[in-house]
């Protein structure tokens, strides 16, 4: 049985949802999550449940209550846990993302990114589940962008070349019961506290600088909404290549800038350095970024742009219910009890 977060099955904040996420499906799904610690993993769980599908999510390090822990590495017996839960579709958001971590350890980069979603996904379909796999702007050069699904990768990075080779691992192996969905600059109130939102917010609040790239432009990505997209695209039985990122191209240090300020933060903090300054392990795309047509024909505004993500974020934050289920942001003025226990189940 998985247990998800307050307000799962009535939201106290309604106005905080989309209105296409927070009505049932009319199509109830089985549905696999591995990677449900994760800040995307725990956004596609709470959707899921929010739209009536039955789902259990898995954990490899980091446990919360209500997951299964599952060893992706260990190939066969995470086969086979896949095929016993006979679900109509898998979501895969886990993956060693670590770009300068993948540039040191090639072995580790193509196991979690590359070798264990294929074998899951290979699981999957001998149930019949289709299978979303998430992948990256990292896949480009940074020459031209930003990048329609259309244009050419050429991978600059082990991490890039990773997820690049899935993809077409994926597509070769599975046709149209597969969908990638590619996104970047992933951010917004989760779980662990990892993102580069609370990064920054937790150096600003101990009055600390904050050196971002200057020279490194994408898109920020509210994970609550790349959750939507994908929850949505697979109610869709949607296929092949999808990107799913929020609508600005900008640089790190304005992204920086405005999650300072959306914070109440001085971003006198923020140090801007081009990336050859910075010496960072992996080469990184430059004019990266990504266009959104498919989203855009089918989903149309889907995506929030940075402010409305961002007051998102802080409402979330104050939330009751979801404020006591997310990492509490450093700095941010909100002291509640924090109740891992308490969350009303989505089924499974």
């Amino acid at each position: 049985m998985l247990e998800m977060m307050p307000g799962t099955q009535a939201p106290k904040h309604p106005e905080m949802l989309s209105t296409a996420a927070s009505e049932p499906s009319s199509s109830p799904l089985r549905a696999v999550v591995i990677g449900g610690s994760g800040q995307l993993g725990c956004w596609l769980l709470w959707t899921l449940a929010q739209r009536g599908h039955s789902a259990s999510g898995t954990y490899a390090s980091v446990q919360f209550p209500g997951l299964v822990r599952l060893d992706a590495g260990e190939l066969q017996p995470a086969a086979d846990w896949i095929t016993e839960q006979a679900a109509d579709v898998v979501f895969y958001p886990a993956g060693f993302t670590w770009v300068d971590g993948c540039e040191r350890d090639r072995s580790r980069a193509y196991a979690a990114n590359l070798e264990q979603p294929l074998n899951l996904a290979r699981a999957a379909a001998t149930v019949g589940a289709r299978f979303v796999y998430f992948s990256t702007d990292y896949v480009f050069d940074g020459e031209t962008g930003p990048y329609t699904e259309e244009s050419a990768t050429n991978p600059l990075s082990v991490y890039g070349r990773a997820k690049r080779d899935a993809e077409l691992a994926l597509e070769r192996e599975l046709g149209a019961k597969q969908l990638t969905i590619r996104t970047s600059w992933v951010f917004g109130p989760e779980r662990q506290g990892k993102n580069f939102a609370y990064q920054l917010l937790r150096n600003l609040a101990e009055k600390k600088p904050m050196v971002c790239p200057s020279d490194q432009i994408s898109n920020p990505s509210y994970g609550p909404d790349v959750a939507r997209a994908a929850v949505l695209l697979a109610e869709e039985r949607a296929s092949g290549l999808i990107h799913v990122v929020g609508p600005e191209v900008i640089d790190r240090v304005q992204f920086a800038r405005a999650i300072a300020g959306a914070f109440g933060h001085d971003d006198g903090l923020i140090v801007g350095k081009s990336t050859a300054e910075l010496g960072q392990g992996a080469p990184r795309p430059l004019n990266g970024g990504l266009k959104t047509p498919r989203l855009d024909a089918a989903h149309p505004g889907m995506m929030r742009p940075l402010a409305a993500a961002l007051e998102n974020f802080r409402a979330t934050l104050l939330d009751p219910e979801l404020g006591s289920w997310v990492q509490p942001v450093a700095g941010f003025p909100v002291n509640r009890p924090r109740h891992e226990g308490t969350r009303p189940s989505a089924g499974g």
